[in-house]
């Protein structure tokens, strides 16, 4: 297992979760301005954006940890009650949030038609306006055709205040979880890892930093 490289990971995706969290907190729209108000709506979205990339990107580094729960059982608790989450929020990256699929573009027009007049636009406003439509569609696409929606009781309209407001909620709570699971994961994982003394290592480590040769990263097959 590769301690270091699950430390890291977990470091950089802990750092990116808590910045954007707290940011959103912090961030109000309650502007008289409408060019104002549509600036700070859109850096929020973009926040979430980032919020949900990232609660994803941990998702990921939750599967390959997992052989350290057998020694640290409590990490397996965490990351238990968080699966759910993180495999919706892994849904909404790799469809939405990581790149675009054609097959949700395809879907948010039929499901909210009222989005073509966005299109051709690039002020603030409409493409604000074009995410948020787009992201309400993913999330009703995270649904089983017998059981309905995977996560929640009923459909989402985001511009209904309660359905808003419990999508929010769940994003804030599995946010918070996932803090405090990286939080645990950096912990434990880097007790596992020899750490030179950069300071009385620094020629060894100097010398071989000269002879690093880089090279296009390829996926492992």
């Amino acid at each position: 297992m590769d301690y270091r490289h699950i430390c890291s990971a977990a470091m950089i995706s802990h750092h990116g979760l808590r910045a954007a969290h707290e940011a959103a907190g912090r961030l109000s729209a309650d502007k008289d301005d409408l060019a104002t108000k549509a600036n700070l709506l859109s850096m929020r979205q973009l926040l979430f954006r980032h919020i949900m990339l990232e609660i994803a990107n941990i998702a990921d580094v939750a599967v390959i940890s997992r052989a350290l729960y057998k020694d640290h059982p409590d990490l397996g608790e965490m990351h238990s009650a968080l699966s759910k989450a993180f495999e919706f929020f892994k849904y909404i990256r790799n469809k939405y949030v990581g790149h675009l699929v054609p097959e949700l573009t395809s879907k948010t027009f039929e499901w909210l038609p009222w989005a073509y007049p966005t299109l051709g636009k690039t002020d603030q406003g409409h493409g604000l306006v074009l995410s948020w439509c787009v992201l309400e569609t993913v999330i009703n696409t995270y649904a089983a055709p017998a059981s309905g929606h995977k996560i929640f009781e009923s459909e989402t309209d985001l511009n209904y205040p309660p359905d808003r407001t419990r999508f929010l909620n769940f994003l804030g709570q599995t946010a918070d979880n996932a803090l405090e699971y990286t939080s645990r994961l950096i912990e434990v994982s880097v007790a596992y890892i020899d750490i030179p003394d950069v300071k009385k290592d620094m020629m060894r480590l100097a010398m071989k930093a000269g002879e690093t040769d880089f090279a296009y990263l390829g996926k492992k097959r």
